[in-house]
């Protein structure tokens, strides 16, 4: 009977450890792959820049002269003319200087009167043989010192005049005042800059968005190139903008280098989209044909696009109304202008436009650097994807290793060529895909095109349309015995 147990006990080991070495070789030859088909569609490559709103002409509105403000005559969201006064810098002291250049200049007026007539009896003398030589000669540049200091007179009469005409400030062009610096009884000094009174925008029915773009990203940018954007106070609307200027001029910020791009747009109405109405209502079909490419890129159809348009026309019918509204002029202007906090209370023409897009405002902004349709693509996490972690090791064959060395960069994963060249090594990139091969991983090497962060375009030999391609495992835990390890899951 001992004997007998001890046997079954035997065989009871044996089966145990051979169950456990089975249970445990089998998770690690066994892989539940992940895998993805490669297809044809449209890839629409952007940029993501977040930027902020500003009229297009912004000119800001300065003193010339030094002096304490005695009137205001505009305030915040006034509407001025060119050449309108908006301000006055207390003019004594250069009513003063004024005064002052002119009494110069009679004196020098004089002076020049008197050196004339005596130059003219000196000749007369000098040709009778009455007069020395050197004593003409002195009344010659007596002559001309004196004209001298009649044109310096005249001069300092033009530039007392001139500073005399810097106290009343004027507006440089038609627009709006969307910012006033100062108020009445405030000294400015201009004696090393010129210091600003307002910022007027000379038309707020056209916007201007200004994006910094990186140096990785910014050749990928064109003029031309369609954007959108959205505003914080609407984050349901989406603007339509073109690009109108890639600036040149680096702007380095903590070792980081970004170029300015600007944007203009149209600034629309909070009703919805201003339709122009210079010949009647638009034609919904010519506006279709004019937008076709772009409504069938973003999945719009004819039917849709004229149905929605209709409903454009009709909302913004009854509220086409004027911008800018007149307001209740008070008797006595002069007095309020010359009033400390007293611009708040004058009146005048006022801004009192309903339009969406206000100067400040920050904007986030796609640019649409690069379209594409019916080209071969895959998902970017089959770039990224390297099955060696996954599988056991094995003996060398021909081509490419199995997870060869890796290209470290921030997504995809491939090999390196390098190439010796004087003074250092030039790395080439070479991307690939795995497939499975009589159940083992294989690697195609393909070439990588432009990318909307969910898919790349690929280009190579051996692909096909419907071809099964890996991303990752379904439990990097069980495959390799690592908690994370490449997975290689979508992002």
């Amino acid at each position: 009977m001992k004997r007998n147990t001890w046997i079954v006990l035997g065989i009871g080991v044996a089966v145990v450890g051979g169950v456990a070495t089975y249970a445990l070789t089998r998770t690690k030859d066994e892989v539940k792959w992940r895998q993805a088909k490669v297809d044809k569609g449209a890839i629409t490559q952007r940029i993501n820049a977040t930027g902020a709103v500003s009229p297009v002409v912004q000119v800001a509105v300065g003193t010339q002269v030094s002096g304490v403000i005695s009137a205001l005559y505009v305030d915040y969201n006034s509407i001025v003319k060119k050449g309108q006064l908006i301000a006055q810098i207390d003019p004594t002291v250069w009513d003063t200087q004024l005064q002052d250049a002119q009494a110069s200049l009679l004196r020098a007026q004089a002076a020049y009167d008197f050196a004339k007539a005596d130059h003219e009896r000196s000749k007369r003398l000098a040709e009778n043989k009455l007069l020395a030589d050197q004593d003409l000669d002195t009344k010659v540049t007596a002559l001309k010192n004196a004209k001298g200091n009649l044109e310096s007179a005249k001069a300092s009469l033009d530039r007392a005049k001139a500073n005399r005409g810097y106290c009343d400030i004027t507006a440089p062009v038609d627009g709006v005042v969307i910012s006033r610096l100062a108020d009445v009884g405030q000294t400015v000094a201009a004696s090393f800059s010129t210091p600003n009174l307002f910022q007027i925008a000379q038309d707020l029915s056209k916007m201007k968005v200004q994006v910094s773009i990186g140096e990785s990203d910014i050749d990928e940018v064109q003029v031309g190139q369609r954007a959108m954007f959205t505003v914080d106070s609407l984050p349901d609307k989406q603007f339509m903008a073109t690009v109108s200027l890639v600036r040149q001029e680096p702007i380095t910020t903590s070792n980081v280098v970004n170029y300015v791009v600007e944007m203009v747009v149209p600034n629309e109405p909070l009703s919805g989209p201003a339709q122009p109405q210079k010949e009647g209502p638009q034609d919904p079909e010519k506006a279709w044909e004019r937008m076709k490419e772009r409504m069938e890129a973003q999945g719009v159809s004819k039917e849709q696009f004229i149905k929605r348009f209709k409903e454009r026309q009709a909302a913004a019918a009854p509220a086409a109304r004027p911008a800018m509204k007149a307001a209740a002029v008070p008797a006595d202007r002069m007095a309020l202008a010359r009033t400390p906090g007293g611009a708040s209370l004058l009146g005048g023409p006022k801004f009192t436009g309903d339009l969406a897009l206000r100067s400040g405002m920050t904007a986030n902004v796609t640019i649409i650097t690069n379209q594409k349709r019916d080209v071969m693509r895959v998902p970017n996490a089959a770039l990224r994807f390297n099955p060696a972690a996954f599988i056991k090791e094995e003996k060398k064959t021909e081509g490419p290793r199995l997870g060869g060395p890796m290209m470290m960069g921030p997504q995809r994963s491939g090999t390196q060529s390098t190439a010796g060249s004087k003074g250092g090594v030039v790395a080439k990139r070479e991307d690939r895909v795995w497939v499975l091969e009589n159940g083992k991983p294989k690697a195609v090497v393909v070439k990588a095109g432009i990318t909307d962060g969910q898919f790349t375009e690929v280009t190579g030999e051996g692909l096909q349309e419907g071809m099964m391609i890996l991303t990752g495992v379904e439990n990097a835990k069980q495959a390799n015995g690592t908690s994370g390890g490449m997975a290689g899951g979508r992002r």
